[in-house]
Formats: C-alpha cells, structure tokens, sequence
C-alpha cells in the first residue's frame, strides 16, 4: 500500500501520521463493505461470521482512532484544529502535484528528481 501512496504522490517516504490516516480510511471503507455484506447474507451462519469479522474490525477502528487522537493526528473536537490540518494537507497535494509532472510528460511519466520537504 505504501508503494502505491509514495507513486500517487510523487514522494519516496510517507509519515506515521500518512500512515495511520490511511488505516483510518480503510478501516472505515472495510467496515461498510462488511456491514453491506452482512445485510445481503442469507444464513444464519454466514450473518454470525460477518458480525464477529465487523466487531473485530469495530474493535481494530477505535484502537487506531484512540492512537491517532493520542499523537495529535486528528481533531473531531476541535472542528477550527482539524479544519486547519485538512486544510494545509489539501495545500500540500496541490504542492506536490506541481511536482509530479513536466510540462511534456503523460499522467504516469517518470518523477521528478527535485525533493519534497514537509513541515
């Protein structure tokens, strides 16, 4: 997963905080594809297993949530904090798009060599 993060963004490392953002987001889209599952299931059997894989998935979310609230990666109290976070990754995207391409290259061309450095 790493590797296609870094060749999407164009950069050769990614932050523990990038990391965990991304448990995040797919845990959270597991969980709907499990919950979708489970309401298409039509023995009892199979209803059980998808509940105990949900709640264990559940379980997995909150762990992840609480290590990221404890490192100061996410805000859900403090809309204005999270708003500002959100804010200078969606600046730093747009930063490194510039950098993924030049002018003649195609959507997947070769990187750049010029280094991107986050503060």
């Amino acid at each position: 997963m790493t590797n296609i993060i870094q060749d999407v963004a164009g950069v050769d490392f990614m932050t523990e905080k990038d990391i965990v953002t991304e448990l995040l987001l797919t845990t959270k889209n597991v969980l709907g594809k499990y919950a979708a599952a489970l309401s298409e299931a039509t023995t009892p059997k199979v209803r059980e297993t998808f509940k105990k894989h949900l709640n264990q998935i559940i379980d997995s979310q909150g762990q992840i949530s609480d290590y990221a609230l404890e490192k100061g990666y996410y805000h859900p109290f403090d809309p204005s904090e999270q708003f500002k976070d959100d804010l200078k990754e969606a600046y730093l995207a747009l930063d490194l798009e510039a950098w993924k391409l030049e002018q003649s290259e195609e959507s997947f061309g070769p990187k750049r060599d010029t280094p991107i450095v986050r503060s």
